[in-house]
C-alpha cells in the first residue's frame, strides 16, 4: 500500500485492511475468471460487491456520530454477504481451496465489523472515534 493510505487514521482500522485485502485477492480472482470467459456477469457483481465493502468502511470511518459510522459499517455488511453469494455463483470456476478461503475471509470481516458496530453502540451519538 502506499504510503500516503498507510499515514491515514483509517488505516489502523483493521476492517479497512482486511476488505482492502480482500478486494485485492477478488480483483484477482476475477482477472483469473474473465481470462477464461467464465460467467462475465457474476465476476462483475463479485467485484462490485467486494469493493463496496472497503468503500463503505472508509465512508463509515469518516463519520463523526457513532450512528452514521456504524450505518456505513452496516451496509458495508451488506456488501460482503452480497460477496458470499458471489462467490458462490462462481465456486465451480475456482478451486474448493480458494473458495473455502474467500469464505473464512469474509467471515472473518463479518465479525470484525459486527464487532464494531456493537462497540459503537455503546458510543455517545456525537464523538470522534478510533
Amino acid at each position: 500500500m502506499p504510503q500516503s493510505l498507510r499515514d491515514d487514521q483509517m488505516w489502523k482500522f483493521h476492517a479497512y485492511r482486511v476488505a482492502l485485502y480482500l478486494l485485492d485477492l477478488a480483483a484477482r480472482d476475477v482477472q483469473d475468471l474473465r481470462a477464461r470467459k467464465c460467467f462475465p456477469h457474476q465476476t462483475d457483481q463479485l467485484l462490485r460487491a467486494i469493493a463496496s465493502i472497503s468503500a463503505n468502511v472508509a465512508d463509515g470511518f469518516g463519520r463523526n456520530s457513532a450512528v452514521d459510522r456504524s450505518r456505513f459499517f452496516g451496509i458495508a455488511l451488506g456488501s460482503l454477504r452480497e460477496s458470499f453469494t458471489w462467490y458462490r455463483a462462481v465456486h465451480d470456476e475456482l478451486s474448493p481451496e480458494v473458495i473455502e478461503l474467500r469464505f473464512e475471509q469474509l467471515a472473518e470481516l463479518r465479525r470484525i465489523l459486527i464487532g464494531a458496530q456493537k462497540w459503537l453502540s455503546g458510543k455517545p451519538q456525537r464523538s470522534h472515534l478510533m
